[in-house]
């Protein structure tokens, strides 16, 4: 994903509206146990009050990825 999916220009324009994080799931297990994430990679989106939006889990090439974070961000706007 660091390589490939996150340069991507289409992913990098829908990140622009987002906030980012990652979190180090072995450093951190009660924050991926409090998100659900059981594996890698996997992308959780947040509201600001922190509900879950929905979550893309494995690799996912930067088109698709960029249409489903947009998705993701289509249905949080009231």
């Amino acid at each position: 994903m660091d390589t490939v999916t996150y340069p991507d220009a289409a992913v990098k324009a829908e990140l622009a509206g987002w906030v980012f994080g990652r979190v180090d799931i072995s450093e951190h297990p009660g924050v991926a146990r409090s998100l659900g994430v059981a594996g890698v990679p996997t992308a959780v989106a947040l509201t600001a009050e922190g509900r879950v939006l929905g979550r893309i889990e494995g690799f996912v090439p930067g088109p698709d990825f960029a249409r489903r974070i947009g998705a993701l961000r289509i249905n949080r706007e009231p």
